[in-house]
């Protein structure tokens, strides 16, 4: 007997092989309402596959429950880093980070906007970074869903099937404004609504996700512009960019680049100084995308500040991590030397940069050699710039592959959720036949639809 979400995953690939169907031209639907709909990739429709990742209600109240525990600790985290030298001090952050993160943003709760890269295997959840400083992928979801959507009137048998939808983009906008209120309570001479600026470099591949955005925005009567870091100005007191006052800034550059091209964007970096306008996400959001943070928050040293429900999330979800180093550490009810486990426990152990995004530079033992591996070891094993994390099984799932006939092949699978002022808000799936998975590393995005079947709600 087969349980709900794989009997609906069995229909929906069994009537999608039916060559009466047109798999091909509804592929080709989708990719043309991704590009009309601007949901592109480096000009082109953001790369899919022809099936949604399908998970249950009671799936997605786990799901939920462990972002916004952990979103809740990430939160606690940013203070604790702000006011324990300790924590600053293993953290080895630049002065130039130091002084972002000396910035007060004007709101109470720092992490406004992440998205916590995770592993789903039935009820489990394993979260293996966070991606907290300048997430993309909401409007991309947003349309993707309703693409999908289109597709499912076809579907004879969806009609038993309740699928919700979460609408990230008036979340987005939601979460910016609380912010945008709290800091203008302490301002004078700002207006009830905002002008907005969304702000990144004027090149990036994820520009389309900008107009996405600004349309909608601007559908809701916020006039909107999308700018990048160089356009910003003082003028009169106020923020401006592209000779617009500026009120809210949905920041979307990500840091590490900011600080790559410091001299370019002094005035930048001003505005936000003297709180003239209100940003989201703050620099400080940029300490909890430091994948240190993982081996800190399951350190019971610093454990005090959560409470016994994120404790409970943090033991379950978050897999040992520790910080690349020559040093005894626990290992379960061991303690080991790390450099040896390292050495001798390669296909246990992934290696990664502690600050980096996109999958780069990811090693996972069971498909590196050994002598690469522990080159890889020793090149960072006094820096502390890199982590060792223990490898987690990656979830896999049927896809259907559209070519002169359907096929079907498995696919490795990462889901994606977003949080927006600690509360879930949707989720994306990424699907890619490498184990490290990315879409601009070659992957594909898929929408993650929350579904139940109607007789079941009745019940």
């Amino acid at each position: 007997m087969l349980d709900p979400i794989a009997n609906l995953n069995f229909s929906y690939l069994v009537n999608l092989a039916k060559e009466e169907n047109d798999a091909a031209a509804q592929l080709a639907f989708l990719n043309k309402f991704l590009v009309e709909e601007n949901c592109t990739f480096k000009g082109l429709a953001m790369p899919t596959l022809l099936k949604p990742n399908f998970i249950s209600t009671k799936q997605t109240q786990t799901l939920a429950c462990a972002v916004e525990k952990i979103s809740s600790a990430l939160n606690k985290f940013i203070h604790l880093y702000i006011h324990n030298k300790d924590v600053r001090d293993i953290m080895k952050f630049s002065d130039q980070e130091n002084e972002l993160f000396s910035i007060d943003p004007g709101y109470s709760t720092p992490l406004v906007i992440a998205r916590l890269d995770a592993f789903m295997q039935n009820y489990t959840v394993r979260f293996l970074e966070f991606n907290c400083d300048s997430p993309a992928g909401l409007a991309y979801s947003d349309v993707m869903e309703d693409g999908f959507r289109e597709l499912f009137k076809a579907y004879h048998f969806f009609k038993e099937w309740k699928i919700e939808h979460m609408y990230r983009q008036d979340r987005l906008l939601k979460s910016l404004l609380t912010c945008y209120n709290e800091f203008k309570e302490k301002k004078s001479g700002y207006p009830a609504k905002p002008v907005i600026a969304i702000v990144d470099w004027e090149d990036v591949s994820t520009r389309s996700e900008f107009d996405l955005l600004k349309k909608y925005f601007e559908s809701k009567g916020y006039d909107t512009i999308v700018s990048s870091p160089q356009k910003f100005k003082i003028s009169n007191g106020r923020a401006t960019a592209d000779g617009v006052e500026i009120h809210l800034m949905y920041k979307r550059v990500i840091t590490r680049e900011v600080l790559e091209r410091w001299d370019e964007v002094q005035n930048f970096i001003q505005c936000i100084k003297e709180g003239l306008l209100c940003t989201c996400n703050s620099f400080r959001s940029y300490i909890v995308g430091n994948k240190k943070v993982l081996s800190l928050i399951t350190d019971p040293q610093f454990q005090h500040i959560y409470s016994e429900e994120e404790l409970d999330v943090i033991r379950q979800t978050i897999p040992w991590t520790q910080i690349l180093a020559d040093k005894k550490v626990r290992y379960k009810n061991m303690i080991v030397d790390l450099k040896s486990f390292i050495i001798d426990n390669k296909d246990l152990l992934v290696l990664k940069p502690a600050n980096s995004y996109g999958g780069k530079d990811v090693y996972l033992g069971r498909e590196t050699d050994q002598s690469i591996w522990e080159d890889v070891m020793n090149q960072h094993l006094f820096d502390e710039s890199w982590v060792v994390q223990e490898y987690v099984t990656i979830p896999q799932e049927i896809f259907p592959m559209i070519g002169d006939e359907v096929f079907m092949k498995l696919k490795k699978v990462n889901i994606n959720p977003f949080s927006l002022l600690g509360k879930y808000s949707g989720t994306i799936t990424r699907v890619s036949d490498r184990s490290v998975i990315n879409v601009s590393a070659g992957g594909g995005l898929v929408p993650t639809f929350s579904v139940v079947r109607k007789k079941d709600v009745l019940k």
